[in-house]
């Protein structure tokens, strides 16, 4: 009897063990959902940003660094705008005058709380510096300017120390600014060249002014100062050919189209022949729809050039940053010409086509050649984000994503990065639990759209191999 006794204590005492264990195990998944795992693997991947403009430490040489500083290139200074905000001063920003910058600014800051730019510039200051506060206060402001002042007292030092803990791998630098300048640092940077003066410079003539065309985004200046004259369409093309040349020598990795903030993306086919008599006549005499007409022909050339030499090249679509355009121009469907008629060439379409997003995703699924990044759609709305990633999801295989940072600053990158992080994880982790995939797929989708997607199509193995 006794024996029996144990016997059944034991079994008890077994079971017991085992009901405890999977009551630890179940807890211990409740603490660990997909989100926070997809979340997590995530922040592992060295990333392949496709997208900036980050400023090199010489452009501000002379220039003081305080918050507001930061701020003045965010996007985050638009919604102040947006609210009433007067214009950020620069001589009060220099001054670092931060009394007097709150008071003018502060309860418009305040107003913005709510919105995308606002929470992914302080998710940028939350990894960066520490900063605990929920939101920017006068407090956190004077705090967070001694250390951005002591950080870009040795900007080289500071970059290479936030570009690491943010886990970048490589950024793709768009310098719309300096349009033909070849030599960045190429331990943080691939080149890519942005044809916007290239476009926008064919009707222009040598003659204009020094104000009307500066000497690094003039095409005929260019060419004077390397000896050549441009008087015929064939000058100027041969001029072109000469720059992408140059831009090949230096790696570049594609080009850059953000033509839609100065006109429409609609590219009509020019002949050759129409576009040479246009070209011979003087800038003055030719008209609104002549001078697109040649502009039109120019970029048709671009895309001709870009499959001869092998380069992606990306279009800026949807929202246009700051305050103020025609949003209509830059309507993602209204490049479907050039997809049907260049099925050869590889098209990147930028920002989501917000608002267009579905129109945006039904060209990434028509077309085998264009292809969907995602950079700044988080910024300008997280949860438009979220909605349009899902129905993407849904129509547009994984192989043609990439994301990008867009931005001026580090800080500002570093926050950008987190939101694209947290809205790819959620999506894919809505995904996982709705069975629609495994978490082993998610797993491999965020590895492609923040890595390898980007190292393929942009051919990055083969054009920057000292860097891999």
């Amino acid at each position: 009897m006794d024996s029996k006794k144990r016997f059944i204590q034991f079994v008890s005492y077994f079971f017991v063990i085992i009901l405890l264990s999977s009551l630890t195990t179940h807890c211990k998944r409740g603490t660990s959902t997909p989100y926070k795992r997809l979340r997590d693997y995530i922040s592992t991947i060295k990333v392949i940003n496709t997208h900036e403009h980050q400023r090199e430490p010489a452009e501000y040489r002379e220039q003081e660094h305080n918050f507001y500083t930061l701020l003045a290139y965010s996007y985050l200074k638009s919604d102040l705008l947006s609210a009433g905000a007067a214009p950020l001063r620069p001589e009060l920003v220099n001054q670092g005058n931060l009394g007097e910058l709150w008071e003018r600014h502060g309860q418009y800051l305040d107003f913005s709380r709510n919105t995308s730019y606002y929470s992914h510039f302080l998710a940028g200051f939350k990894v960066l510096y520490g900063l605990e506060a929920p939101y920017f206060t006068q407090e956190a402001i004077h705090s967070l300017s001694e250390q951005i002042a002591e950080n870009y007292s040795n900007r080289e030092q500071w970059y290479d120390k936030a570009f690491k803990a943010a886990g970048f791998e490589i950024m793709f630098l768009d310098q719309y600014w300096d349009n033909f300048n070849v030599n960045i640092d190429d331990k943080y940077f691939a080149l890519v060249f942005n044809i916007n003066q290239l476009v926008g410079s064919t009707p222009l003539r040598s003659e204009m002014t020094e104000k009307e065309a500066p000497e690094n985004q003039n095409i005929y200046k260019l060419a004077q100062n390397d000896g050549l004259s441009i008087k015929t369409l064939g000058d100027y093309l041969a001029y072109a050919d000469r720059l992408f040349q140059k831009f090949l020598d230096h790696n570049t990795v594609c080009l850059k189209n953000s033509l839609a903030y100065g006109r429409s993306l609609d590219f009509e086919y020019i002949p050759y022949e129409k576009a040479e008599v246009l070209f011979a006549r003087s800038d003055s005499s030719l008209s609104e729809a002549e001078k697109k007409a040649l502009q039109d022909f120019m970029f048709h050339w671009i895309i001709q050039k870009s499959i001869e030499v092998g380069m992606p090249i990306q279009i800026h679509t949807g929202y246009l940053a700051g305050n103020g355009n025609t949003l209509e121009n830059s309507r993602p469907t209204k490049l479907n010409n050039l997809f049907l008629r260049y099925p050869k060439a590889t098209f990147v379409l930028f920002h989501g086509g917000y608002p267009w997003t579905g129109e945006y995703s039904a060209l990434g699924k028509m077309f085998p050649n264009v292809y969907l990044d995602i950079v700044w759609l988080p910024q300008i709305s997280r949860e438009a984000a979220v909605r349009a990633l899902d129905e993407m999801f849904d129509g547009v295989p994984y192989n043609k994503f990439f994301w990008g940072g867009d931005c001026h600053f580090i800080e500002e990158s570093v926050g950008s990065l987190e939101f694209g992080r947290d809205v790819v994880a959620q999506v894919l982790a809505k995904r996982v639990k709705r069975g629609l995939m495994t978490e082993e797929v998610a797993r491999e989708m965020a590895l492609q759209i923040f890595r390898e997607n980007a190292l393929r199509v942009f051919k990055l193995e083969e054009r920057l191999k000292r860097l891999f």
